[in-house]
């Protein structure tokens, strides 16, 4: 068991605490607009879904993809056309959860209440194929990065070690930073070596004050890398970014850049999971954009509340809906001025079931960063603001976590659905943070 005040430690060093906070009661959230009534004729795939397909799910459902089946041709997708309307009537797919009433987000591939529309429409009306001529290209964003000046690959392959009964595991490698300069990391995209297995991947930097801890931990694993439950890597200094199947790459906002000592090592988190067959090896690679020189830098900021670390966290067995939110105002810069927000994450684990990230502003007004109305803790990434939003000197951000810890929400574990049971922070399989990304 790791004690609290080092729980505190790690975090700090990776994110840096708050100067304040409070524990405040549960805030309003945003409300989606309706799904709209399908139109009177029946939509076909080629004149309607096929686009949407191409926009937003093929980019996984593809032949080999990590999807586990192909969805690129109408005879495929016309056999999943009922399973498919109902995943993006409940919004389980595609993965993207946030909420459109409450940001937009470059990086955002999920469905509107129209396509949402238009899928069901065409699923009950028994998926007709329609004329090919109808067929209209959808405009796909370029995700590729402009340039790759370096690559970083895992040192050997790593084939997935799964316990019998679960099909997804976290784990974490090492990679070596060759670079003898300081160096700014400005873009960031991941080549899987196998895309069946790999779901989503982090990077982060352990300097080069904390490499030897990182290699200790490595070295006492007989395999390549080491597991990292959840993903989260504890006493990182700091983070790179997240990527998830069907984005090539991300380039920060404005060219800003994330800095790397000389000496440091690259920690890539990758989250596993084997949804058909055997696990098989994979040998991920990382590519980055550098700068020698950024227009300014970007930090990590955390929201949580520390008491949750030390078991303030309590989330019941068989209460359907408990509620921990904390409010902190950002340590202040050191020019006093306002910090450019350019991307927010939303953390917990298996028994989350929604939650929100916002900003509160000194009149009593609430800007919305991210609502997550369904979560699913296999669907994470960092959701990149299309515009920057800024976060004054006496603003302050929220956190709230929804919590479902009834039988309904339950692991499945060696093929048993375990019972509901007392939860709390971390050692018992649960978090509530929210990361949020700011320039300089």
């Amino acid at each position: 068991m790791i004690r609290s005040s080092l729980w505190i430690a790690l975090l700090a060093s990776l994110f840096g605490l708050f100067g304040s906070g409070c524990r405040d009661p549960e805030y309003a959230t945003c409300e989606e607009p309706p799904i709209p009534a399908p139109a009177d004729e029946t939509p076909t795939w080629h004149g309607t879904v096929r686009p949407i397909y191409e926009a937003s799910c093929v980019r996984c459902h593809y032949d080999g993809g990590p999807a586990g089946f192909d969805l690129s041709s109408y005879a495929l997708a016309a056999d999943w056309a009922v399973p498919a309307s109902l995943a993006v009537a409940n919004k389980t797919m595609p993965p993207w959860p946030a909420a459109d009433c409450c940001q937009s987000y470059a990086n955002d591939f999920g469905l509107g209440p129209a396509d949402v529309a238009a899928i069901q429409a065409w699923a009950d009306g028994d998926a007709p194929e329609g004329d090919p001529t109808d067929y209209v290209a959808p405009v796909i964003p370029d995700t590729a990065l402009p340039r790759v000046d370096l690559s970083l690959t895992m040192d050997a392959p790593y084939l997935p070690e799964l316990v019998p009964g679960e099909t997804d595991l976290s784990r974490c490698f090492l990679l070596d930073w060759p670079e003898e300069q300081t160096r700014f990391v400005t873009g960031l995209g991941v080549r899987p070596g196998n895309a069946e297995v790999v779901h989503h991947a982090i990077a982060l930097i352990a300097g080069p004050e904390v490499v030897s801890g990182f290699e200790t931990l490595d070295a006492a694993d007989a395999g390549p890398g080491w597991d990292c439950p959840g993903g989260v890597v504890w006493g990182a200094t700091g983070w790179l970014g997240g990527w998830s199947p069907g984005w090539e790459g991300q380039e920060n906002p404005g060219g800003r850049g994330h800095e790397v000592l000389p000496g440091s090592k690259i920690i890539l988190s990758i989250h596993y999971s084997v949804v058909s067959s055997e696990p098989s090896p994979d040998q991920t690679t990382l590519d980055l954009m550098l700068a020698d020189e950024v227009p300014g830098t970007l930090e990590s900021l955390s929201v949580y509340d520390p008491a949750w670390l030390s078991g303030d966290l309590r989330i019941p067995a068989n209460e359907e809906d408990v509620v921990h939110s904390f409010v902190s105002t950002p340590a202040p810069r050191e020019d006093g001025g306002s910090r450019d927000l350019v991307a927010v994450n939303l953390h917990m684990h298996e028994r989350g079931s929604h939650g929100q990230v916002a900003i509160l502003h000194p009149n009593g007004s609430t800007t919305c960063l991210l609502q997550v109305d369904r979560w699913s803790y296999d669907w994470q990434t960092d959701y990149i603001l299309e515009q920057t939003i800024a976060l004054d000197p006496d603003d302050r951000l929220l956190v709230e976590c929804h919590f479902d810890n009834t039988g309904r929400n339950q692991r499945t574990v060696n093929g048993t659905v375990e019972t509901p049971r007392d939860l709390n922070w971390a050692e018992d399989e649960e978090m509530c943070v929210a990361y949020v990304t700011a320039g300089n």
